[in-house]
């Protein structure tokens, strides 16, 4: 029998819900029904069918000092969270960060070949930084293909077998992220306003003054009985309410030109709910997101506002079966085992 394959997924700390970690928890749960030994190093209060390894006893954000908590607390906790595999580094063949925040300083203290999914786009000081100590990097679209020297290119995944789905035409708009400008969740507002929709907005405001005033200004004067705020939910509510949507709204704004856009997962489990997605033409644009039954994007406003009102003309069981097709967890599994395996046999070969 050939030896199993011995990989530690390194999640971030701040939560279960988060991009990032939800990435992680797939990952980890996909990988093991593919049959490699996995374990992943996490809070203790995530819930994973994987073996898991504590690296705090709270996710940050569920610790009841998280607000209060300065920078020199918050960094240690941190570094607690993604430098605990070092106790047990001898046991892997692979270690696999989903945080670039000292992924430097655990490759420097370890033999074992680090590989580092990069959630967010670093600058390249920090990205020739990291890869300097021998990590192999990973990203999420071909976007960032002439701008960094990837080890391989992999797009996020989604457990659709796990996502509840509907046909039924939905019953409000929906829009989800954080409560911020760059989301445009402001703009959700206007559209379906405009559109004389009902709208679900979901996420979490953030304790920053500037997340806490632009939430202040620019949402709450304009909540009402139509204009729903639910907060931040769990992953489970947030698939409830998506396959009850008529379409999601993602109306993003990207402040910066060179910020290449990376398929978020709301917009890929909003599909697997059968629910299609209406938003502002981004770069590049997720193959599914081309076919006019399942998404459109667009820069003008009237237009985002039309679709909303022809919800008619998107077609529910196709939004399934493109997640499926393109997004399942499956997909990002295979390319990471063939990475990691790769990497095993240059390691053997040096």
């Amino acid at each position: 029998m050939p030896k199993k394959l011995k990989v530690a997924l390194i999640a971030p700390a701040f939560g279960q819900t988060g991009g990032p970690e939800i990435v992680t928890k797939n990952l980890a749960e996909s990988l093991l029904e593919k049959g490699v030994d996995v374990t992943l190093f996490a809070p203790a209060d995530w819930k994973i069918k994987t073996r898991l390894i504590p690296t705090l006893e709270k996710s940050l954000w569920n610790m009841k000092d998280f607000k209060n908590q300065t920078t020199l607390v918050r960094n240690n906790y941190l570094a607690q969270s993604q430098l605990e595999i070092l106790n047990h580094k001898n046991n892997f063949d692979i270690i696999h960060l989903h945080s670039h925040r000292y992924a430097y300083t655990l490759a420097k203290l370890t033999k074992t070949p680090c590989v580092l999914t990069f959630h967010n786009k670093p600058l390249r000081q920090e990205f020739n930084f990291i890869k300097s100590a021998g990590i192999y990097p990973v990203f999420l679209s071909d976007a960032y293909k002439n701008k960094f020297k990837a080890s391989a290119i992999i797009n996020n995944g989604i457990n659709t077998k796990e996502i509840p789905y509907s046909f039924l035409k939905g019953r409000y708009l929906i829009v989800i992220g954080r409560i911020t400008e760059p989301k445009g969740i402001d703009v959700a507002i206007k559209i379906a306003k405009r559109a004389k929709k009902k709208l679900l907005i979901l996420g979490r405001v953030g304790n920053s003054l500037k997340r806490q005033q632009y939430f202040n200004k620019k949402i709450r004067p304009l909540l009402d009985a139509n204009i729903i705020f639910k907060g931040q939910v769990s992953q489970d509510k947030v698939f409830s309410y998506l396959k009850g949507a008529e379409a999601l709204l993602f109306p993003i704004i990207k402040p910066h030109k060179e910020d290449l856009f990376v398929c978020p997962l709301v917009v890929m489990e909003a599909l697997a709910c059968g629910t299609p997605v209406i938003g502002t033409t981004i770069h590049p644009t997720p193959k599914p997101l081309n076919d006019p039954e399942v998404a459109f994007l667009s820069k003008n406003f009237s237009a985002l506002v039309k679709a909303a009102k022809s919800i008619e003309k998107f077609d529910r069981i196709k939004c399934r079966k493109y997640a499926e097709k393109y997004f399942d967890t499956s997909l990002m599994t295979t390319k990471y085992i063939l990475l990691y395996k790769k990497i095993l046999k240059n390691t053997q070969k040096s």
